[in-house]
């Protein structure tokens, strides 16, 4: 009986233990809050819920001890139930006390909470990127965002759109004709139409890249004196309609412009294009406006077409052809102010671009794609070997050079240069899938110095961009080579008078390696970024006496570079967290660095370069590399 009295004065106290507890399940009969959390409310929608709870002495009165319900919501302490329409989005954290109706009431408190969405979902700006625009030419995109209560109203909260451009508030559209250049970075703000509203913000860069016409000659605005017309015939064959075409080319004189209709035109035999025009009346030849036109050879006997072979070709343009087969696409000879703009090659047998015959000058190679090479398989084959034929004060611009490295290439460079060409100017090029460097340069054997800027080049299976000497190299981006991402080496000649200025290197090898620069005179190694993933950042392989080496950004080794010419990323795990969206593969390739990271500011104001890869004008917090950070 002892016993008993015990066991039921223990089962007493634990049910008094209830009093006062944190909600958790105690013996049978003791009370207990059971609600162990509340499903989320929607904002300006009815909520009910109802707090249980059990043991204990019933009825129970509830109280908020702790907390806030979310606006809107109120609790009925009587029967439990929290109701009532949300006001305010968010999440509310409460305690609730549960007291039953004994003679000494039992009190418990549990800790919830109430998530209030909108009724939309969640507002977020959907998109990830802006496409680029054309410095003069009409630009349209649209921002987009999903949740929340439609209509939206956009703005930009921080930053601003090029001059020429809008946004359009109530649509998101930006649209208008950029007058101005490069990239800005801008925040745009959605704000829904609920209540109350919601907001999101996403930080967007917008680049406009320079028309172009600053590459094009001064005689290509000129009015011709007639235009000729020339419609493919649909009763010839290919060939015939080739033939055709071929004498009404040589047969144009200064002034006149040849429209050509859609239409392949087969050629089996060789083609030299003879027609000369002047600086006051240029000659050119071009497809009809909306019309492909395919001049095709067929087999690799024969180039597609030669210009200037066995006589001199001056002051023609040739525009919007499409070039295939043959085995030198276009081979230009005897030629002088020619320029040769938005046309295609491809298909070739061997390169596709030959100025290696003749002596050539005043070129203008603009907007063409080139691609599918064989042979030795040179994109742009520019000049020949030891400086025996040169090209001089030309324009290579805007080009799209790509996939040169089929199985059966035996070199197949982007863009080559050969030693002894001088004054020529290599720019805004986009190079990629290069057999060989992606572009290489050779020197000038002391004429004026080329320059080569604002490329993009990636993945090489040799050395990605390769500069021997006598050259300025500046705004450039190079991503991913088997090789290195930068070099520079004796090449048929001696590095010497080679400015290397904010350029960005990225290589999962080594990003640039520097060979026979020591002593050499006028080298400047300024203002770059050099990551590597696993090998040298920098590598002065023979030594860096008389070497200006200052202001680059670096992730890797370093072999022989002079003190204080770098500073390590502060990104050591991961450098390319440097970047807005950069991947070792170049899958991914915006190089424009993020607020707060190394490479903001570190630049040296001596060795500035005043525009950046984009045109943009650089602020004077100077970055290393290519990208200037608005």
């Amino acid at each position: 009986m002892k016993y008993a009295s015990i066991a039921l004065l223990a089962l007493t106290l634990a049910a008094c233990a209830g009093g006062g507890g944190s909600g958790g399940v105690g013996l049978p009969g003791a009370l207990a809050i059971t609600t162990a959390s509340l499903p989320g409310a929607t904002v300006s929608t009815t909520y009910t819920q109802t707090l249980q709870a059990s043991g204990g002495t019933a009825p129970y009165s509830w109280l908020i001890t702790t907390g806030s319900l979310p606006g809107g919501l109120t609790l009925d302490t009587s029967t439990g139930i929290i109701g009532g329409i949300s006001t305010v989005l968010g999440t509310s954290n409460f305690t609730v006390q549960c007291t039953d109706s004994a003679a000494t009431p039992a009190v418990v408190t549990r800790a919830l909470s109430i998530t209030v969405a909108p009724a939309g979902g969640a507002l977020s700006i959907t998109t990830t990127s802006l496409p680029a625009g054309a410095q003069g030419s009409a630009y349209s995109a649209t921002l987009a965002a999903t949740g929340g209560t439609t209509p939206y109203t956009w703005s930009i909260t921080s930053g601003t759109l090029h001059a020429g451009l809008a946004l359009t508030q109530s649509t998101g559209a930006i649209a208008g004709t950029p007058t101005a250049t490069g990239t800005n970075s801008i925040t745009f703000m959605v704000m829904d139409s609920g209540t109350p509203a919601q907001t999101d913000t996403k930080v967007l860069p917008l680049a406009v890249n320079s028309s172009g016409s600053q590459y094009d000659p001064s005689w290509g605005s000129n009015t011709p004196v007639s235009t000729i017309n020339f419609n493919y015939n649909s009763g010839q064959t290919s060939e015939q309609n080739w033939s055709a075409l071929a004498t009404a080319m040589n047969a144009l004189t200064p002034g006149q412009k040849l429209v050509i209709g859609a239409g392949t035109y087969t050629k089996t035999s060789f083609f030299n294009l003879t027609c000369s025009g002047n600086a006051t009346a240029p000659i050119w030849i071009e497809a009809a406006s909306g019309a492909t036109v395919i001049i095709n050879h067929s087999g690799t006997s024969q180039n597609i077409i030669n210009v200037g072979s066995g006589s001199p070709v001056r002051y023609l343009a040739m525009r919007n052809i499409e070039f295939t087969g043959g085995s030198h696409g276009v081979r230009f000879y005897d030629c002088q102010n020619v320029w040769f703009d938005r046309n295609k090659v491809h298909g070739t047998g061997d390169a596709g671009i030959s100025t290696n015959t003749n002596n050539t000058s005043f070129m203008y190679i603009t907007r063409n794609e080139i691609y599918d090479t064989d042979g030795t398989g040179e994109g742009m084959y520019l000049g020949a070997n030891n400086g025996a034929v040169i090209m001089s004060q030309s324009i290579i611009a805007l080009n799209h050079v790509h996939d040169t490295n089929k199985a059966t290439v035996s070199q197949g460079d982007g863009i080559e240069l050969k030693q002894g060409s001088w004054g020529n100017l290599i720019a805004e090029n986009l190079v990629h899938d290069c057999k060989y460097p992606c572009i290489l340069v050779y020197g000038t054997a002391g004429q004026a110095q080329n320059i080569v800027e604002r490329n993009t080049c990636y993945n090489s299976g040799d050395n990605a961009m390769q500069i021997q000497g006598e050259c300025i190299v500046r705004n450039n981006l190079v991503i991913n080579a088997t090789g290195s991402a930068f070099a520079s080496q004796v090449h048929q000649g001696n590095p010497t008078n080679l400015q290397v200025m904010h350029n960005t290197f990225i290589n999962s090898g080594r990003a640039v390696n520097l060979s026979a620069w020591q002593g050499a005179s006028n080298m400047v190694f300024a203002n770059n970024v050099c990551y590597s993933q696993s090998n040298d950042a920098i590598r002065f392989a023979t030594g860096n006496t008389g070497v200006t080496c200052v202001g680059n950004v670096i992730a890797g080794a370093l072999v022989t570079v002079p003190a204080g010419g770098t500073v390590a990323t502060s990104n050591t795990a991961n450098p390319l967290l440097d970047f807005t969206s950069l991947t070792w593969n170049a899958t991914s390739r915006n190089a424009l660095p993020v607020a707060g990271c190394t490479i903001i500011g570190a630049g040296n104001a001596t060795h500035a370069v005043s525009n950046d890869i984009t045109g943009a004008t650089r602020a004077s917090q100077l970055e290393s590399g290519c990208y200037d950070r608005p």
